[in-house]
């Protein structure tokens, strides 16, 4: 889902890193795009179900808000963590965090 959205919701050029790192005993995968950007006041909510961000009114992507909902349901389930960091208009970083003592 984090892949999908990266281009989704790129512009034209899409460009899409993946990275991989370990960070205080957590084994990490971030995906970071250059795309819409998600507005500071959304990020805290962009996880609940069906919510989708006010600035995807202006972008053509459709969907029904519940891909992040998942993957953070999954990442709560393998005690891990999604954090989210972003500005509107540069692209967002998305960061997979798996414990490695599981």
């Amino acid at each position: 889902n984090i892949l999908s959205n990266a281009v989704k919701y790129s512009n034209l050029e899409k460009e899409i890193k993946i990275n991989t790192f370990s960070d205080n005993n957590y084994a990490c995968i971030r995906i970071e795009d250059k795309g819409i950007g998600i507005p500071e006041e959304d990020i805290r909510e962009i996880t609940e179900p069906f919510y989708r961000s006010s600035n995807v009114k202006t972008h053509s992507a459709t969907g029904a808000g519940l891909g992040l909902s998942i993957v953070k349901n999954i990442m709560n389930a393998h005690s891990g963590k999604l954090e989210i960091e972003s500005q509107v208009g540069r692209g967002s970083k998305f960061t997979l965090k798996f414990p490695m003592n599981n």
